[in-house]
């Protein structure tokens, strides 16, 4: 583990926003690491300083061996018993979609694409949209910085690219669209990651879900090395808009599951992991807890946006979240 005192070295005394380039404010401390701003545009949060000592091929490849366990990085190598449950034991995808945003973005493909178009994900993991995908279908292709995750996938069947957006080769993909769930609080810089997407696939709309928020159930899984960048939907929809789309942005509400009274059960089932024990605890939670409404939720837990290529890069002051009403997510699988 890096020391703070070798972060506090490469600290800028006064960072501008990685999304819009303007001026931020000192928010709280990033413990061993160094602080918290916040853009005084746009009400993005992100760590100071902006980078990692590792690059990101060796710190998640390290957290799904096991070997990083820093900012509960250890979970990584517990979804990997998850996924031989759901997938290769009950084979239903579905049973890991604590959001609607899933369902949501293959409602959002089944729409704008006929059947055997190539869907690229973007920190694909370990697959468990890819799965989805292909049974609606559709070719589902997928990048990942973590080697465990790319190896199980492909043993699947999938076509996937073992490391950064950068080290894929121009003509490796040529997608319909392009989708990432849950991976933009790990970029140091997300400005740059979208406007690579739009100069590589120009006509390839985008769909992005994202923790929002109200989604911060634990110091350390919101923390650097694991979490650098916290997000709302007016800072995805500038980020989105400078890099060169029209998006629709709209916040999530959660269904409750992440009570802390339900923790101690979610860990017993997920310590028995017997299949049907799981299954039978996963359809109780979507079934009964957004009966309760919002005497359980939270507003604001995902972001979701979906967005369409443009033809001219917007700058901030054009940018601005278009917000819809809130809709209730499922179980987050962190907690």
């Amino acid at each position: 583990m890096t020391t703070g005192l070798a972060l506090l070295e490469d600290r800028a005394s006064d960072p501008d926003c990685p999304v819009c380039d303007v001026a931020s404010s000192r928010v709280g401390d990033a413990p061993n690491w160094g602080e918290w701003r916040r853009c005084t545009r746009c009400a993005l949060d992100f760590v100071n300083p902006l980078r990692r000592p590792q690059d990101p091929v060796t710190l998640f490849s390290g957290a799904y061996d096991g070997k990083v366990r820093e900012a509960a990085m250890g979970d990584f190598r517990m979804r990997i018993d998850q996924r031989r449950v759901i997938l290769d034991q009950l084979r239903d995808p579905t049973l890991w979609f604590w959001t609607p945003a899933f369902t949501d973005v293959l409602a959002w493909a089944e729409a704008r694409l006929k059947p055997g178009a190539t869907i690229l994900e973007l920190g694909c993991g370990l697959g468990f949209f890819l799965h989805a995908l292909r049974s609606k279908g559709f070719v589902a292709v997928g990048l990942d910085v973590a080697e465990a995750a790319c190896d199980l996938n492909r043993r699947d069947g999938f076509q996937v690219w073992h490391g950064t957006l950068e080290s894929m080769p121009d003509g490796w993909v040529q997608p319909d669209a392009v989708v990432a769930f849950f991976m933009f609080h790990h970029l140091e810089d997300p400005l740059s990651f979208l406007t690579t997407i739009r100069r590589r696939w120009p006509a390839a709309p985008l769909a992005i879900a994202q923790y929002g928020p109200s989604n911060r159930l634990d110091a350390a899984s919101t923390s650097p090395p694991r979490t650098l960048l916290r997000w709302n939907a007016r800072a995805l929809a500038h980020a989105l808009e400078r890099a060169g789309y029209a998006p629709e942005v709209r916040n999530v509400a959660s269904t409750g599951s992440e009570a802390s009274w339900l923790r101690p059960i979610r860990k017993r089932l997920a310590g028995t992991m017997a299949p049907w024990v799981y299954k039978l605890g996963r359809q109780a939670e979507m079934r009964i807890l957004p009966c309760l409404g919002r005497r359980v939720t939270r507003d604001a837990y995902v972001v979701l946006a979906f967005a369409e290529p443009t033809d001219t890069v917007r700058t901030p002051e054009h940018a601005g979240a278009r917000t819809a009403d809130q809709r209730p997510a499922g179980p987050d699988p962190r907690a």
